[in-house]
């Protein structure tokens, strides 16, 4: 179960419960699902966070939302994005809705419950969740519970208050694949889920930093640049490279006995040299931020980047070897022109 969600989930519920949890009449009105859909079906979709900032509503959830107000006659959207916070929320990038059905409403309880009996009911071939999966649906929360694709059961949901407890509103996250309405709900073909997609780093306000775990010293992109733009980086942090315990290095320089740091031979040489130097796209010219040259008595550093193409933004430890290696580099980005 995923971090956040532990903070939220007690026990889990018996199997009975969310069978009667979702039951749902025989003549309550459910969501007309396209009439050509494929014989396969999606994976039940992965747990895929919010990792950054973008509250502008994509396709998917856009349309999911439209189809469950026009189905339900009388329910609203509550809300699809959210102003950027500090905490984690798929609203942060619009993968995620509030849909205004109150449980204390008669009529609005039973279209809940009818829409969740469709959800999770098997399809024609037996495949369980089949509407979750073709939709790309990752959690559902609703009436002091949570149902999530990493555990497929109902839970308790902790809260206090109508509103934190989605009691007046039900929650539905998508994964990637469903918010862009890429799933075969809306494309009629089965497609594996997708990463995220990157972002285009084009605020000169935001600063989001990057972490390299030297055990892991080349890590996926996770955002692209502008073409033409200037970009500032600056990096901390040291990291062990070999497992001896006196063999440090940062972005620039290294030892061996944990006291005389000798910065890396100059200029833009081979990323594959074993100078344990960090690259962002084939440069690692770095300047010590708290000294003239050399290396960096609190391992700070920075330098500029202009990109001539929009691409993403690759980062990666020189450290061929990678035995023994720990620590990590943290690297904040910054947009200057």
């Amino acid at each position: 179960m995923p971090a956040f969600v532990r903070l939220f989930a007690c026990a889990a519920l018996s199997a009975a419960a969310l069978v009667t949890g979702v039951a749902s009449p025989a003549s309550a009105v459910v969501p007309s699902a396209p009439a050509a859909l494929p014989i396969g079906i999606e994976p039940m979709p992965p747990y895929q966070p919010q990792t950054f900032c973008d509250p502008v509503a994509k396709r998917g959830t856009k349309e999911l939302a439209a189809l469950l107000t026009s189905t339900y006659q009388g329910t609203a959207i509550v809300s699809l994005t959210r102003a950027c916070g500090s905490d984690t929320s798929e609203h942060y990038d619009g993968r995620a809705i509030d849909w205004g059905v109150n449980v204390a409403n008669d009529k609005q309880r039973a279209q809940g419950k009818a829409f969740l009996h469709w959800l999770f009911a098997a399809d024609a071939a037996g495949n369980p969740n089949a509407m979750l999966r073709r939709l790309g649906v990752m959690y559902v929360i609703w009436n002091k519970r949570i149902w999530g694709g990493w555990s497929h059961q109902w839970e308790p949901y902790s809260c206090s208050g109508v509103t934190a407890c989605h009691q007046d509103h039900m929650h539905l996250s998508l994964d990637w694949s469903g918010a862009l309405g890429r799933t075969s709900f809306w494309t009629g073909k089965v497609s594996e889920p997708m990463p995220p997609p990157l972002q285009l780093l084009k605020s000169t306000t935001a600063t989001p930093t990057v972490t390299i775990d030297a055990r892991r010293p080349t890590p996926d992109a996770q955002y692209k640049v502008v073409a033409g733009a200037r970009y500032r980086f600056t990096v901390t942090g040291t990291y062990n490279y070999d497992g001896a315990h006196h063999h440090r290095a940062d972005s620039e320089c290294s030892t061996t006995d944990a006291t005389t740091w000798s910065p890396l031979a100059p200029g833009e040489t081979s990323a594959r040299s074993g100078q344990l130097d960090l690259w962002i796209n084939g440069h690692r010219s770095w300047r010590p931020v708290d000294a003239a040259d050399g290396c960096s008595p609190t391992h700070s550093y920075q330098q500029s980047i202009t990109f001539p193409d929009k691409a993403p933004l690759l980062f990666s430890i020189d450290d061929p070897g990678q035995w023994g290696a720990s620590g990590s580099l943290k690297v904040t980005v910054q947009r200057v022109s």
